[in-house]
């Protein structure tokens, strides 16, 4: 089965990540594209070698070619599309954070099941060669007992004209929403499920209706304690450095950075009492933006399993939203398993 996809939000994110790996993906091709401005999408549409370029998603969903929707629209939109798209009988793969609220991710659940379309999530670190070698070393024990894992993705992002991120009815939060939900779904993809959460979110720098500073103290349901941080507020000239991945055991630790990386490249070091053992990627690795798409087509020909089922991405909202009323209240907030 050929996945024909369809672009909603022909934009940045579109044209630098998911264009491309539709292309390199076999089995894959790109039929149409939409965003307001329908001389973008024809330029984008002529770029990427869409067919047909919309200026609505609704005349992008009426297009019978298109079977697979990419919803790269602001976040809230994300649920209107989805349930567009579901009731249009479309696969659609989702770009983070799922939705605005885990109310809404819960209607795009239940409309794709509805329609019986898939439903998935692009939580793509999962899918960096990297992170799933740290998850096979987690299986098979090679730290002992995971007690403790930080993760930092942060980087400097005051308000700019032209960006909705700073725009709470857009966005839904700040760097929580944008950055820490990656750092969320990598935590549960490594460790398991979040069972307990406490955060600070405030606004310490610019003049912004949104936190730009948030960091979240998790227990894990093994009783593992996990740390993270994602800020807009701290300068980032070494990303390869600062935005990096800590997971620490009774038997040794691991360490990896970047996390955000779109060719899997980077460090990962296992340290263990018979010594460090180098696991890096160089630059040029697998894409994990290739690797989820294969996935996908594999779960949408009904071949393999659905790779990041919605349920993950309301899990991940889950947590943001606790984490959002520890900070308004001071206190530990509990999870429900599955999220309520």
């Amino acid at each position: 089965m050929t996945v024909r996809w369809g672009i909603l939000g022909a934009g940045k994110i579109a044209e630098s990540q998911m264009a491309p790996a539709i292309a390199a993906a076999p089995g894959h091709e790109l039929a149409a594209v939409s965003r307001r401005d329908l001389g973008a999408a024809e330029l984008f549409a002529k770029r990427h070698g869409a067919r047909r370029a919309y200026d609505s998603v609704e005349a992008l969903l009426e297009d019978d070619r298109v079977n697979a929707v990419y919803v790269a629209t602001p976040p809230h939109l994300h649920a209107r599309e989805t349930v567009l798209a579901a009731e249009a009988g479309k696969h659609a793969l989702v770009e983070k954070p799922m939705a605005m609220t885990t109310a809404e991710a819960r209607e795009m659940i239940e409309a794709c099941r509805a329609n019986g379309v898939v439903l998935t999530i692009c939580h793509y670190q999962r899918f960096n060669a990297r992170h799933q070698r740290i998850k096979s070393l987690l299986e098979e024990g090679a730290i002992g007992q995971v007690t403790a894992a930080r993760i930092n993705f942060s980087d400097r992002f005051p308000p700019q004209a032209g960006f909705w991120h700073h725009d709470p009815e857009i966005s839904g939060g700040g760097p929580m929403m944008d950055l820490g939900i990656h750092c969320i779904d990598l935590l549960r993809y490594l460790c398991g499920r979040v069972e307990t959460v406490a955060a600070l979110a405030e606004t310490l720098v610019d003049s912004s209706p949104v936190d730009d500073t948030a960091t979240l103290l998790l227990r894990m349901a093994n009783g593992a304690q996990a740390v993270v941080t994602s800020h807009w507020t701290t300068a980032n000239h070494q990303p390869e450095r600062m935005n990096r991945l800590e997971i620490c055991g009774t038997e040794g630790s691991i360490r990896a950075a970047p996390i955000s990386a779109k060719d899997s490249a980077g460090t990962l070091l296992v340290s263990t009492a018979d010594g460090i053992r180098d696991y890096g990627v160089e630059p040029g690795g697998p894409r994990p933006h290739v690797a989820l798409l294969e996935a996908f087509g594999q779960a949408v020909s009904g071949r393999g399993p659905n790779p990041i089922p919605g349920e993950e991405g309301l899990a991940g909202l889950a947590v943001v939203e606790a984490a959002y009323r520890s900070a308004r209240s001071g206190q530990f907030v509990a999870l429900q398993d599955p999220p309520d």
